[in-house]
């Protein structure tokens, strides 16, 4: 019934053919909110960046219009809004300049840094290159209104060419996880690369900027086998890198075991209505 639309403008100096929006966004809040909603705002705009207006100012008085002129001038692809009620948190997902509108409500979320604090060693996140998409689950659902959710979620990152794409930035990934028809999660990871099946000393040895002290050692066996243990194949699928990728030790060719830790933010939305022009 509902179905995703194909957007396109036609810029200055066209004559026959439109040429679509690249995806990017702009996510603001909407009326007042609390200092963990603005939070979140910046949260969700690190979690979508490169692609969006991350130091975008707005007020709680900008309106809608206005919001819609800037994201015009930008040329941007989706209007993400963050409002607030007493009794709950909803974030409205446009697609510009024409629609459709979802609506859901934020049954639940927490924060980047708390998701950090549960983290003996949180890593650090330097890379801001786009982020990789995984939709799960959402092959078995039936309802239109859920593939239009799909198709809303997959329209706001870049296509991966996969003949182009450098696997160094590949350094994270956007979870969606389809929970029924109307409830989706939504999990931020950072992909981090480990070299497979050498002891924990060797990978100390790699990765160092300097090379360790051996001089009270007989022989750098003793360094190598001291104590150590075989990493467990449950630290992470082991692959053949085809390219080099960030970390010491992770180079062409080499097998790593390929992990994911959660960076933040997590978010549960609940799919409430969708209206067919920007709202």
């Amino acid at each position: 019934k509902n179905a995703a639309k194909k957007v396109a403008v036609r810029p200055k100096g066209a004559e026959e053919e439109d040429e679509e929006i690249p995806p990017r966004s702009m996510i603001v809040r909407r009326g007042k909110t609390s200092k963990a909603t603005m939070e979140l705002v910046l949260d969700l705009r690190r979690v979508m960046a490169p692609n969006t207006t991350e130091r975008l100012r707005s007020s709680a008085s900008t309106s809608l219009k206005e919001l819609l002129q800037a994201a015009g001038v930008l040329k941007l692809s989706h209007l993400v809004t963050v409002s607030e009620t007493a009794q709950s948190v909803h974030l409205r997902v446009a697609r510009l300049p024409s629609g459709p509108t979802l609506t859901f409500r934020v049954d639940s979320y927490t924060l980047s840094r708390h998701v950090r604090d549960e983290q003996q060693r949180p890593p650090a996140i330097t890379s801001l290159k786009t982020p990789l998409l995984v939709a799960n689950n959402f092959s078995r659902a039936s309802e239109a209104r859920t593939k239009l959710v799909r198709a809303t979620l997959e329209a706001m990152f870049p296509a991966l060419d996969v003949t182009t794409v450098k696997l160094a930035d590949c350094r994270r990934v956007v979870l969606c996880q389809l929970v029924d028809d109307d409830v989706v999660d939504i999990r931020h990871y950072l992909i981090r690369a480990d070299l497979a099946g050498v002891s924990k000393p060797v990978k100390d040895l790699v990765r160092a900027a300097k090379t360790p002290d051996l001089s009270t050692l007989d022989d750098v066996a003793d360094y190598v086998l001291g104590g150590a243990s075989i990493p467990r194949a449950d630290e992470g699928a082991t692959v053949v890198l085809p390219d080099r990728f960030t970390g010491r030790g992770n180079s062409a060719h080499r097998t790593s075991a390929i992990a994911l830790t959660e960076i933040g933010p997590r978010l549960t939305l609940r799919l409430l209505k969708i209206e067919k022009d920007v709202a």
